[in-house]
């Protein structure tokens, strides 16, 4: 009688766990963070990964919906409160949000997101043109002459753009691949509400614009809109070169899903588009240069901060031989993944998301320099890749049943 109940029993029960590693997770950056803003977000966010877990165990009244509850418990602590307190001018805010808002202005006054001849660490910006985009609200609202306290500056905040974008890419992926179903929606929602992700969000935003820009992309190309899909991975190219590394995946899939017509229309598109994006850094190729290429890759002037203890960068810290040994295992993964590419070309925006994932996580963990902030990146691919698969398998008829003789 109660059999029925065991698999959402069961299912309640991996969300508990999945909340109490969230948990310690925030619990862990807390102790042993020294930013401002990881310490603010980790603070409610324990609280309400916490309050998920207690919600997904404990028993409730008949027709509960335990579930929606404990996401609504975690969304609100790590996301939508720490959101709010980050954005409302009263804690210290991360380099990368005041780089961004200042790039933007730079754009709109000079036409290039970029300081002449930048040696501070704060005066380097380390992406590309469309990056500044982000920061234009902030330019634009400071120029209003609203009260820097004011609460409309929230307007201008780049974290809330570069939030948006995200999701956005997150939810119109999920439309293009016609995977919208209560599942696929909180699993989406328990995705982004995970600490990676939403620690991001409330803090720096950086990498997320890229990252909603590569699904929304692959979604557009994946169900063949070769040509809006191009603009799209182009602006994510034009955020981060990294972003470039999707390319060859991307043709792959189009070739092997729709000809070489359409993947030949997807490259006109993208080179134009590009064309355009890149135009600012042109302007001042010695500035960016010195900035995106040099900076980020650990060979500018300034050294980059971003040193967290990933494998390449551990081993890079050995000395000249170690690096070497990063840069060899870097090698490796490029020949295997591109033996997998050729031997089997993925059709589907799953296996192409999950191919584009796997050729991110071994740069990001094995290059010289890196932060696990990048890690969001793969993190979505592979979280819309399972997704995108789920609802494809939900779409098959199923075989007729084996009549017995």
């Amino acid at each position: 009688m109660g059999l029925g109940k065991h698999p959402q029993v069961r299912r309640h029960h991996l969300e508990a766990v999945a909340y109490l590693v969230f948990g310690v997770g925030s619990l862990v950056l807390f102790r042993y963070s020294d930013l401002d803003a990881h310490i603010t977000w980790a603070h409610s966010a324990a609280i309400g990964y916490g309050i998920a877990a207690l919600i997904s165990i404990t028993p409730l009244p008949a027709g509960t919906r335990r579930g929606r509850l404990a996401r609504i418990a975690a969304v609100t602590g790590a996301l939508i409160v720490p959101f709010v307190m980050l954005l409302n001018g009263h804690h210290q805010t991360q380099d990368e949000v005041g780089v961004i808002s200042r790039s933007g202005n730079l754009l709109i006054t000079s036409g290039i997101p970029y300081v002449h001849h930048a040696t501070d660490l704060a005066d380097i910006n380390p992406y590309l043109p469309v990056m500044a985009l982000f920061g234009i609200p902030a330019a634009l609202v400071a120029r209003t002459g609203i009260d820097p306290q004011s609460a409309w500056n929230v307007i201008g905040d780049p974290r809330l753009w570069c939030a948006a974008i995200a999701i956005g890419g997150v939810w119109g992926s999920i439309r293009l691949l016609r995977a919208r179903s209560g599942w696929a929606t909180n699993a989406a929602v328990l995705l982004i509400a995970s600490p990676t992700i939403a620690l991001e969000m409330c803090a720096s935003g950086v990498d997320l614009p890229l990252a909603g820009f590569l699904l929304l992309g692959l979604a557009l190309a994946a169900t063949r809109r070769p040509a809006l899909g191009a603009v799209v991975i182009a602006a994510a190219c034009a955020i981060k070169w990294v972003a470039l590394l999707s390319l060859p995946i991307i043709l792959a899939l189009l070739v092997a899903r729709y000809g070489r017509a359409v993947a030949a229309r997807f490259v006109a598109f993208f080179v134009a588009a590009s064309a355009v994006f890149v135009i600012p850094a042109v302007l001042s190729l010695s500035d960016t240069i010195a900035q995106v290429v040099e900076f980020p890759t650990g060979h500018g002037s300034t050294p980059t901060p971003a040193r967290s203890p990933m494998p390449g960068v551990l081993l890079a810290s050995l000395g000249p031989d170690g690096r070497v040994a990063a840069m060899a295992l870097l090698a490796v993964c490029a020949v295997v993944l591109s033996t997998c590419l050729v031997r089997w070309p993925p059709t589907t925006f799953a296996a192409a998301a999950t191919f584009i994932g796997a050729g991110f996580s071994c740069f990001f963990l094995l290059a010289p320099v890196g932060r696990f902030g990048y890690l969001l990146i793969p993190m979505l691919l592979f979280g819309l890749a399972y997704i995108a698969r789920r609802a494809e398998l939900s779409r098959q008829p199923m075989s007729a049943p084996v009549q017995p003789l």
